[in-house]
């Protein structure tokens, strides 16, 4: 690629590479997917525009005046496809879309078809593929010398926001008798997923069950697509006059790894918080205990532990005692 020195100067004037607007940062991302055309940034104008748009005279000073868009090919674009795919936090999704990518022909209309079954995910994609191609851009200004014509770009975004998940999920905090029957249908069914899980989520399984069962006046925060249909929820109750307990929380196996549960956390915390709800004890247990990192962050506290342990071990571990049977 022709690297254009900004102040570049010829026997007529002088160039300078043209703020990076974000209006001018989108045409020159979609100049570069178009693969039918070749575009070039008009250092004199600050215009994209195709090679066959040049006529004889500013072909004179072709090479100072004008630069190629940043090069962009098809392996280019598989390339963020399989870095998004591995970036898919739900299970079922992340093989779906990677074993689309290993599929041979016709690999892009299958990404964007598995895409379409999950709007939410869909909506991701857009939002990291703009990010990339952004990087792209800024990458190129600045490799050809417009670090100084960068300053009215808008920030670039740090990562995805939950206005992704505000349009695809509705959320609810108010339980009617239809909706609870659906709830307890998909408790009932995350429970028995985690039953046939392994011997720690099926002993979690057993501990949920059982608060569960001794909870008095459950109640649910939960959200559904924009279609209707339930995605997930957290189940709740108040302990006292200023503390509520989370007993359980889940979401259906193609809404997972989205960040529904911390989008239902955070409508929950604010509607138990106008009730005068001043503290939350959250409950995890199997493959939950994970999240008492995003806790941490928020300063949570640690009150109770419960430990799993195998009695065989401890026996063939410790040296057998007569006090052991008082």
């Amino acid at each position: 690629m022709h690297t254009t020195i900004q102040g570049m100067e010829t026997q007529n004037e002088t160039y300078t590479l043209p703020l990076l607007t974000p209006f001018l940062r989108d045409e020159i991302i979609f100049a570069m997917e178009d693969q039918e055309s070749l575009y070039f940034l008009d250092l004199k104008t600050g215009r994209l525009v195709q090679s066959d748009e040049i006529d004889e005279e500013e072909q004179e000073d072709f090479s100072d005046r004008f630069l190629p868009v940043p090069d962009w090919e098809p392996a280019d674009g598989f390339r963020m496809m399989d870095k998004f795919s591995n970036l898919v936090r739900n299970p079922l999704y992340r093989e779906k879309l990677q074993n689309a990518l290993q599929a041979g022909k016709g690999v892009f209309r299958r990404f964007k078809d598995i895409l379409c079954e999950q709007p939410a995910l869909e909506r991701q994609w857009f939002a990291f593929k703009d990010l990339e191609m952004e990087r792209k851009v800024l990458t190129w200004y600045k490799s050809n010398n417009g670090a100084i014509q960068l300053k009215g770009l808008e920030p670039e975004p740090e990562e995805l926001t939950d206005d992704i998940l505000q349009e695809d999920f509705v959320l609810y905090t108010e339980t009617t008798g239809e909706s609870r029957q659906e709830l307890e249908e998909l408790k009932q069914s995350l429970l028995e997923e985690m039953q046939g899980s392994g011997i720690t989520q099926k002993k979690s399984s057993h501990l949920i069950r059982s608060r569960l069962e001794s909870a008095a006046d459950l109640e649910f925060v939960y959200a559904r697509t924009q279609g209707g249909e339930l995605a997930g929820f957290i189940a709740y109750r108040l302990l006292s006059v200023d503390t509520a307990e989370i007993l359980f929380f889940g979401n259906r196996p193609d809404f997972r790894g989205l960040g529904l549960f911390r989008h239902l956390f955070d409508a929950f915390t604010r509607k138990v918080s106008r009730k005068g709800i001043l503290f939350l004890v959250v409950n995890l247990a199997g493959e939950a205990i994970t999240l008492d990192k995003l806790f941490s962050q928020m300063e949570g506290t640690i009150i109770t532990k419960q430990v799993l342990i195998s009695t065989e071990n401890w026996n063939s571990s410790q040296t057998s005692s007569d006090l052991a049977y008082l």
